[in-house]
């Protein structure tokens, strides 16, 4: 009887948790497709118009030869963004030479 108690609370513990992922993407993203949430992460950094940055995500689906991306292969991409983002976080900036003014 202790096993299935235990067993029971993890397995609620793990529900628990999964509602709130599914609820926390939601929120975040307004949707389940991780092609948007690419797109929404893309703009957010950048200060370009979600057309541009449709576009420039279509063509890097399309230099790849992927003319409609699935939503694991965009949730691949994602992935690399983020990971990208988090690369480039974590590095000084470049340095910039100064020219000497004589």
């Amino acid at each position: 009887m202790r096993v299935f108690s235990r067993f029971f609370k993890t397995l609620i513990v793990l529900v628990l948790l999964a509602g709130a992922a599914i609820t926390a993407t939601w929120v975040r993203y307004d949707s389940f497709d991780p092609c948007v949430w690419m797109e929404k992460d893309m703009v957010a950094d950048s200060s370009l118009p979600a057309l541009i940055v449709t576009a420039r995500i279509k063509a890097a689906f399309l230099l790849d030869g992927i003319t409609e991306p699935t939503p694991k292969q965009c949730l691949y991409a994602w992935w690399q963004h983020r990971f990208e983002d988090a690369k480039a976080a974590g590095k000084p900036p470049p340095k910039t030479e100064k020219t000497d003014k004589k």
